[in-house]
């Protein structure tokens, strides 16, 4: 804008969105829900020769910009939301790019406008498809299993049969698939679920000390120094507000217990090395952001040796 200004002489102002009322393009509502384009009115002043160059230039610059598109695809089923995952390449290209945001159950298209339109119309085809012709079939399996059955053990179960597999509170697991994909689902959830040997840790309490460890397991990244050093166990970290308080270990049996006792000799370390402090509000903000790990714990020297310094 600077550059018209001086190019031109003119006035050209921009009135602030919360300002100024817009007018919005009304897409459909439901599941699939387009990004929607609100414009706002842009003045130029100046001598009428000036004003239409500056205009020219304007329209140069929104028409650059409007060749690049985002749009959106809305409240997805989700037992939908892995097959579109899977096709993600298919529907990607040089031109536009597909984002799936599996919390928010949105998928998101960007890039050139012709082919963002192209890729949304084959999005909304595979959903209204995948809507009418997947069954489900649901398979009691034992919770503590549920966690070779979630992201990347999920994907693997989608590669091997086509079929989604969703995690619910029970102890049952939904399969969706295709009535000629269905069985082989079931069989892949099955081996899937027994692959891996699952060990619980639980933290040792009272709740107040538990809380407190999994609070500092969590603030330090506890999982990620446990598969950097064990890539073949994957540790999973309780929540503090969480009702079990235990760390959940997955991978070979032997790698496991030796990461088990590893974790077991470093609880009796920190048992009684733990307390909640009062900080007066005032000096939160030294103590948070990029001081945060400074003043919370020692640096892990090697790995699962952490020296508690009062």
């Amino acid at each position: 804008m600077r550059q018209i200004r001086d190019q031109t002489s003119v006035r050209v102002d921009i009135p602030k969105k919360d300002s100024t009322p817009s007018t919005v393009n009304d897409h459909a509502s439901g599941t699939v829900d387009d990004e929607e384009e609100s414009t706002v009115p842009i003045t130029v002043v100046g001598p009428q020769p000036l004003a239409l160059e500056a205009e020219a230039l304007l329209k140069e610059i929104i028409s650059s910009k409007r060749a690049r598109s985002t749009q959106h695809i809305r409240s997805v089923p989700p037992h939908i939301l892995p097959f579109i995952v899977v096709r993600k390449a298919a529907f990607a290209s040089a031109q536009v790019d597909l984002a799936v945001n599996i919390e928010a159950r949105d998928c998101t298209v960007s890039g050139d406008r012709d082919a963002v339109g192209q890729v949304m119309v084959d999005v909304k085809q595979l959903i209204s498809d995948l809507e009418s012709s997947l069954t489900p079939v649901k398979v009691p399996i034992p919770k503590r299993q549920h966690r070779l059955l979630l992201g990347g053990y999920a994907d693997d179960v989608m590669c091997k049969s086509n079929c989604a597999v969703l995690v619910t509170e029970g102890d049952e697991v939904t399969v969706w698939g295709r009535n000629s994909d269905v069985s082989k689902g079931l069989e892949s959830v099955l081996q899937q679920a027994n692959s891996k040997y699952i060990h619980e840790l639980a933290l040792p309490g009272p709740t107040t000390l538990s809380t407190q460890l999994a609070t500092y397991f969590i603030h330090i990244h506890y999982d990620r120094v446990i598969q950097n050093k064990h890539p073949g166990v994957d540790a999973f970290l309780p929540s503090p507000q969480g009702a079990t308080l235990s760390i959940d270990l997955v991978g070979n049996k032997e790698e496991v217990d030796t990461v088990a006792q590893q974790i077991s000799s470093l609880l009796g370390k920190l048992t009684g090395a733990t307390r909640e402090v009062n900080v007066d509000w005032l000096l939160h903000r030294v103590i948070v952001a990029k001081n945060a790990k400074r003043y919370a714990h020692c640096v892990l020297s090697q790995f699962f040796n952490t020296y508690i310094v009062g």
